[in-house]
């Protein structure tokens, strides 16, 4: 059963590359003064898709006995997960540029976090 682990590691790329194109996205928002539109609300739903997503294919594979190398990989998935609702919360919902910042610079934090849990995954 080969797919879980090929599915783990397909969904980190994936969350590599958008992750740091949304974070890209809510910066330029913010430097052109505009609040997070319904698109990027949106890419940012998607994004949260993924994070869990990747959470339960990870959950699986601890289950099928196949841990990560290092078990700070374990606080790296849950703070990608609990980023972007965290933002939300912290900013009540609110929708300036202010937000488009935050988010910005919380899906490039996720995207930084993503890249360490690859080195500590294998």
């Amino acid at each position: 059963m080969d797919i879980v682990p090929e599915a783990h590691r397909t969904l980190a790329n994936m969350i590599n590359i958008y992750a740091l194109i949304v974070g890209i996205w809510g910066l330029v928002n913010f430097a052109r003064k505009q609040p997070p539109d319904g698109n990027f609300n949106g890419a940012l739903a998607v994004a949260v898709g993924l994070f869990a997503l990747e959470a339960i294919a990870g959950v699986v594979l601890m289950f099928m006995g196949r841990s990560p190398s290092r078990d700070i990989h374990w606080l790296y998935g849950v703070t990608m997960v609990i980023t972007i609702p965290a933002i939300f919360v912290f900013t009540r919902g609110r929708n300036s540029s202010r937000e488009s910042f935050l988010y910005g610079a919380g899906m490039l934090f996720i995207w930084g976090l993503a890249e360490r849990a690859g080195e500590t995954g294998r």
